[in-house]
């Protein structure tokens, strides 16, 4: 696991159309920091960016397992959470979508608590990038469910 570069941080977040747009926030790689898991083939198994504002907020932006299955992205999330942790932060929070089920079960299971869920964020999404689908996976993709952790 090292730090990841201005390229993979931007990498990270073509994944998710240039922008991570939140009901609270809007992100660019730029604005971020970051971690890859890099594979001993030499390729990026992982990838987990993360802010930290000055008054102590902390937020999960991405996370994307680029080989799904082997447990690199709770792996990643895990490290994450220890960084801001060291850092100072006492909570974190990220957002995820509706039809993220497997993320979500994941989430929960690393001691994330669902704290809202934003109905029809998506909206909002996109209306700033308009390429964002109306389904994902067959579901419907409308809400963002906020997630929190006590660091």
């Amino acid at each position: 696991m090292r730090k990841a570069t201005d390229i993979e941080k931007a990498s990270a977040f073509e994944a998710w159309g240039g922008l991570v747009i939140t009901p609270e926030r809007t992100y660019r790689a730029s604005e971020v920091e970051g971690a890859v898991l890099v594979l001993p083939t030499g390729e990026v198994g992982s990838a987990v960016t993360w802010f930290l504002g000055q008054r102590g907020e902390a937020e999960v932006t991405t996370l994307n397992a680029f080989a799904p299955g082997r447990g690199y992205g709770r792996t990643l999330l895990r490290h994450a959470e220890d960084e801001l942790r060291r850092r100072g932060a006492r909570q974190a929070k990220l957002f995820t979508t509706n039809p993220n089920i497997g993320a979500i079960t994941i989430f929960l299971g690393q001691g994330w608590r669902v704290v809202r869920i934003h109905l029809d964020a998506m909206d909002a999404v996109r209306a700033r990038k308009p390429a964002v689908p109306l389904e994902e996976d067959g579901l419907p993709l409308r809400d963002m469910w906020e997630l929190v952790k006590e660091l």
